[in-house]
């Protein structure tokens, strides 16, 4: 935007700050201000006292200096309040380090003009994605028209900018500004490609087109699979792998997903659609480094300390899961019982006013902040949920206009897995809504960030205490823990099968997946089968995957933090939204990550929070005979012939409990004991 010394700025105050000028009129101005700033940070004080003594003089020394009587211009004077009172009115308003104007008058001329290119480009990404035919009263050719003039212009400008005697601000913006204009496509939906999934079958087509092509395969195929001769989608038949209870059925559901692992991999031969793929990925990676290395650089280790991580957390998950083996179709089944105790209770039309809900007690009210959805399915849609952003926060005569956002998801059907997700995606809606920084910034984090942070709301939906608040029926912790930290090791797996396939790309990937899932996941091994190539970033982003398996060790420390600093928010905070974005999220992507999280925890980021709470469900089961016993600390333990009716874990009706047989354990973590239910089945049907 213009910088504050231009020529005539227009200033328009905030409706507030209108009848704050008025009061002000008729009272000193130093008495307003004190009054204002009664009650707020220290931080946001002395930078208002910065803003004003920059706008009014250069050498007061207190608050009531900064206001200079004898200045006579009341532009200048209106331009002082009416900063303050932006100041005082958003806690997440212009920082001391982080502030939405350029330094020189030439940047922010070029800022300005990026600002109006990139929302075009997100306006015209939004239109492509079906859910708008217009916005702003333009279609998409004069939006077309629009983006084409002003990136022309944009493009000169940006190459006129001189390359030194600037702030380290602006330099930092114009290098942002240069980078961002690479990724504009002047639309095109996000994950539709208008490539043909067939055309991944040719040994003649170039990498990028082969990305676009397996992406195809998951909008041609997995948003059409067959099951029991209806159709459904890839996100529903996830989630039947939850909830479906007989096993025929089960399995039916898992493998309604072999034309697409057939699309991806063929009959995984050495030179099948995703194994050149991945050499391509590999290529592409020595070169320029992948995602695995973008994501090991935010958080300040290398790929092989990486994988160490990785490898532990999936450790702890072996470790603490028991060792029985399961088929690959029943992995999801046997960790989420949760989302079958709870899945009638959250029917599709329940699932937007559940999230809506709980933002609004977080203190983020999603209507207010004018977000788009388009939650329901599409054959031509995009097989995944994502959000992007619609507009890009900005200062506009004077006032911050803020950012809005979009969620896109093909929902069929509700559940808890589903549920859990949509609360994800507005992570990210949050996040980016929060942005208070000059154009060049107002973008995303870096994608480890942003994915972590997304899931710092949305793990409470595993927490009982979520569940009866939001839902009105809980089920027991160790149930939750294990519905919730079943999908994070998933996505842990799927993180070290890409690290390693992009360090040896010849590599078997049906072998790797099962080497991975047989040791630590205790899944029957079936090499035969490419179970593996249900994730649309796998073929999309190679290497993003772990952005979500790293990621929770970010998401695990910042909920941990979060907690101490501010108090829980399981059932929500009014005060998390406005904290959140104070401390991590209004830099947008000014910040790194590395050093934003060291920042923000006060250390390095370490994978212990998250060990610890796998660790959770470990059990320490006692022998017991008889009816019921106590361990020495005189614990009461439960050991009974079959599940307790009276038990607060079992008040639903669930047939798929059948053939459990032993009701009988305690949990321990930290100094917190707990009875919960460990069950031995011999004929789960």
């Amino acid at each position: 935007m213009p910088n504050r010394s231009s020529a005539t700025p227009s200033v328009v105050a905030p409706k507030f700050c209108g009848m704050a000028a008025t009061i002000a009129s008729a009272i000193s101005f130093p008495k307003f201000l004190a009054s204002a700033c009664k009650g707020e940070p220290l931080q946001r004080y002395l930078h208002c006292r910065r803003i004003l003594r920059e706008a009014n003089r250069s050498d007061c020394p207190t608050v009531s200096g900064c206001y200079n009587p004898s200045i006579t211009n009341p532009m200048k004077n209106l331009l002082s309040l009416s900063l303050a009172c932006s100041l005082f009115l958003s806690p997440k308003s212009i920082s001391a380090d982080a502030g939405p104007m350029a330094n020189s008058k030439k940047v922010s001329a070029v800022e300005f003009l990026y600002a109006d290119v990139s929302d075009a480009n997100s306006i015209l990404g939004t239109i492509d994605s079906g859910l708008l035919s217009t916005y702003r009263g333009k279609d998409r050719a004069a939006w077309e028209q629009f983006y084409r003039e002003k990136r022309a212009k944009l493009a000169k400008k940006l190459e006129r900018l001189p390359g030194s005697g600037l702030s380290g601000g602006d330099t930092r913006a114009i290098a942002a500004m240069r980078k961002q204009m690479k990724a504009f496509t002047g639309g095109g939906a996000l994950f539709s490609p208008v490539a043909k999934c067939q055309d991944a079958a040719r040994k003649d087509i170039a990498y990028p087109d082969l990305k676009s092509a397996l992406v195809a395969c998951f909008v041609e195929i997995g948003n059409s699979l067959t099951f029991e001769g209806s159709k459904i989608n890839r996100v529903s038949a996830l989630d039947l792998l939850h909830e479906t209870s007989d096993p025929s059925r089960r399995k039916s559901v898992f493998f309604a997903f072999v034309p697409l692992w057939q699309a991806i991999n063929g009959n995984n031969e050495p030179d099948s659609p995703y194994r050149r793929m991945i050499a391509g990925a590999s290529a592409q990676a020595a070169k320029n480094g992948s995602e695995i290395d973008n994501a090991a650089r935010d958080i300040g280790i290398d790929a092989a300390e990486v994988e160490r991580w990785l490898v532990q957390i999936l450790d702890a998950w072996r470790e603490s899961s028991g060792d029985t083996m399961v088929e690959p179709w029943d992995f999801r089944f046997e960790a989420g019982q949760a989302d079958r105790l709870l899945g009638t209770h959250i029917p599709r039309e329940s699932l937007q006013p559940i999230n809506q809900r709980y933002y609004r007690d977080l203190g983020a009210d999603l209507e207010q902040m004018g977000t788009l959805y388009d939650l329901s399915p599409r054959p031509e849609k995009a097989a995944l949920a994502y959000t992007e952003f619609v507009t890009h926060g900005r200062m506009v005569n004077g006032a911050w206009r803020p950012t809005v956002a979009r969620v896109t998801a093909p929902y069929e059907r509700g559940g808890l897995f589903v549920l859990n997700e949509l609360v994800h995606e507005n992570g990210h809606v949050v996040n980016i809504t929060a942005i208070r920084n000059r154009p060049a910034f107002v973008d995303w984090p870096s994608d480890l960030f942003a994915e972590a942070f997304a899931d710092v709301p949305s793990w409470s939906t595993y927490e009982p205490l979520w569940q009866r608040r939001y839902i009105g029926h809980e089920v027991p912790e160790q149930l939750s823990l294990r519905a919730l930290y079943s999908v994070v090791v998933l996505d842990v797996a799927w993180s070290l099968f890409e690290l390693r396939m992009f360090r040896a790309p010849l590599t078997d990937p049906n072998a790797l997946w099962t080497e991975i899932t047989s040791r630590y996941l205790h899944i029957v091994p079936h090499p035969e089968l490419s179970w593996w190539a249900v994730r649309v970033q796998l073929a999309d982003i190679p290497g993003y995957m772990v952005n979500y398996g790293l990621g929770a060790i970010l998401t695990a420390e910042m909920r941990q933090h979060i907690s101490e600093a501010l108090g829980a928010f399981d059932t929500g905070n009014p005060r998390w939204y406005g904290w959140v974005s104070e401390h991590l999220l209004r830099y947008g992507s000014e910040r790194d990550t590395r050093t934003l999280m060291q920042d923000f925890l006060g250390r390095p980021v370490s994978p212990q929070a998250l060990l610890e709470h796998i660790h959770r469900l470990k059990p320490e089961s006692l022998h017991a005979t008889g009816d019921h016993s106590t361990d020495s600390a005189g614990l009461l333990l439960f050991c009974r012939p079959t599940v307790p009716q009276d038990s607060p874990s079992f008040h639903h009706k669930d047939h798929s409990l059948h053939g459990m047989d032993i009701f009988c354990g305690i949990s321990r973590y930290r100094n917190d004991v707990r009875g919960f239910p460990l069950f031995k089945r011999t004929d789960l049907t």
